[in-house]
């Protein structure tokens, strides 16, 4: 693997390896090999395949094995082999989830997912659009799906498990101490505060249209 280095950071490149095997073998003999030059470096790995879950949890894994390296995120170099989320169809209305999602329970949708409550550890949230969580996120979300980097996670408190904005994974970031909300910025998840925190408008108006539809219900009978 040819290793190059910007401002962003160290870059592992792994873009000429077409399956994950070779790529976890190939990984382990580079580690191996360099672990003691690169030191304590954070490196980003750049590969040429569909980022899946089990990609990122063998990486991960080859990665605890050097513990004085950090896997900073895994940037999939060519967005055509992206698996897509049923990319042909039109958004659709937000998707609004009024409970706590739980370990084991996945909610995928064609648009915006709105939680009003929060994402356990083991947990996960697709969307094509973005995600927005009234609670805590410390389980898994991938926003813009399959490809757009132009989406954004929200959550009042940010230590997720993992994260992807369109084709870009990164390991779970934020403090958790505030607000915040993270985005792509030069091909990197940036995470920042997030300031302006308010329930978006389909969901107050769906709390409303709930309030009249009960009071409606209450003086028919």
């Amino acid at each position: 693997m040819e290793l190059k280095g910007d401002r962003r950071g160290l870059h592992l490149l792994a873009t000429d390896l077409s399956n994950e095997d070779g790529l976890v073998d190939d990984l382990v003999k580079t580690l191996n090999a360099r672990h003691k030059f690169l030191g304590t470096a954070a490196i980003y790995l750049e590969v040429n395949l569909p980022l899946t879950p089990s990609l990122f949890q063998r990486v991960a894994e080859v990665f605890s094995i050097f513990p004085n390296l950090t896997l900073k995120g895994i940037i999939q170099t060519d967005p055509s082999s992206v698996i897509p989320l049923e990319a042909k169809k039109p958004p659709s209305p937000p998707l609004i989830v009024r409970h706590t999602v739980r370990s084991g329970q996945q909610i995928m949708h064609q648009g915006d997912i709105i939680v009003i409550g929060d994402v356990n550890p083991g947990a996960t949230i697709i969307a094509s659009g973005d995600v927005m969580v009234f609670g805590w996120l410390r389980g898994t979300v991938y926003a813009g799906q399959p490809g757009d980097r132009a989406r954004h996670i929200y959550a009042l408190r940010l230590q997720p498990a993992q994260i992807k904005i369109g084709d870009v994974i990164a390991l779970g970031d934020g403090h958790g101490e505030q607000p915040e909300y993270a985005h792509i910025e030069e091909g990197t998840v940036v995470v920042q505060r997030w300031d302006d925190v308010r329930l978006p408008e389909v969901v107050t108006q769906e709390s409303k249209n709930r309030r009249i539809e009960r009071r409606a219900s209450h003086l028919s009978h």
